[in-house]
């Protein structure tokens, strides 16, 4: 069994190996809150890959159990079913900061629907999947970053978590649609007279697809600029790290349109860029 540290440092490692860029950034926190982010983004890289990779909803209710647990503040380790040193980091994380369970079920609940996935008819149900897969995540730190947790806090940490999101969906059209999977809804895409299968058979889109994906790029850009627009609701401490987010991914947007929207391939923000808002940043803060 390791120790609540060596449990600490098991997440932290989950999370090196999964966004470095952004473990790197939240390592900048004040020790207590950089575990508790660690512990957080463990949990949900679980639930996560449960379905994306192991297709085991049993491991997803054993998730499911843990949490409840450790709501309950019944946290015998040896009683957790899923990952033992996760569930006793995210134990340990729950004495200090107020948990909001109920988004973590709503990830869980989101995770398992996502099995069973069939097209939007309408935007409102993708806005509920960004919420439910993204949006969650984003509720689910502000305990750590905005110290104590408002409502308005809450709703704009929902409101990062769905603009990632949507900037992911845009991001890999192309590829969903090789997975089976268009998140566009029925009634964007019929407003704007625009097939996925037939974009992704052109040599390069057609004007009325850019002109969609541009519809759902300022859903996210309005997001963001929402968030960048009410940095005061965060903690001095996470303000820079909240910003680097929001433009890395915002980024990921512009090199799309680079592209000129390719559905070929997937688009990403270079190390040399990201390091570019980093040091831009930093000197901001003076951090």
């Amino acid at each position: 069994m390791r120790t609540l540290e060596e449990s600490y440092q098991y997440c932290h490692q989950i999370m090196k190996d999964y966004s470095k860029s952004f473990s790197y950034a939240f390592d900048m926190l004040p020790e207590q809150q950089r575990q508790a982010i660690w512990a957080i983004y463990a949990v949900c890289r679980i639930v996560d890959d449960s379905i994306d990779i192991h297709q085991d909803v049993d491991y997803l209710h054993k998730i499911r159990r843990d949490v409840q647990l450790v709501e309950q503040h019944a946290t015998i380790p040896e009683t957790f079913e899923s990952d033992e040193a996760i569930m006793t980091a995210f134990a340990d994380t729950a004495t200090h900061f107020q948990m909001n369970y109920q988004a973590l079920y709503d990830l869980i609940d989101a995770v398992e629907a996502d099995q069973d996935f069939e097209m939007f008819e309408t935007d409102q149900g993708l806005l509920d999947y960004c919420y439910g897969v993204a949006g969650t995540v984003g509720v689910l730190l502000i305990p750590i970053l905005a110290t104590p947790p408002t409502d308005e806090a809450y709703e704009y940490g929902k409101q990062l978590g769905e603009a990632l999101q949507l900037t992911n969906i845009l991001r890999d059209v192309g590829e969903d649609f090789e997975n089976g999977r268009i998140y566009f809804s029925v009634e964007r895409l019929k407003a704007y007279d625009v097939s996925i299968a037939e974009e992704v058979e052109r040599s390069k889109p057609s004007e009325a697809y850019k002109k969609l994906w541009e519809s759902y790029a300022k859903l996210a850009d309005d997001n963001y600029n929402e968030v960048l627009n009410h940095l005061e609701v965060y903690n001095e401490e996470a303000r820079m790290i909240i910003e680097l987010a929001a433009e890395v991914y915002r980024g990921i947007l512009t090199e799309a349109r680079k592209a000129d929207y390719t559905l070929k391939n997937r688009v990403y923000v270079s190390t040399w860029k990201k390091n570019k808002i980093y040091r831009q940043l930093k000197k901001k803060y003076k951090a």
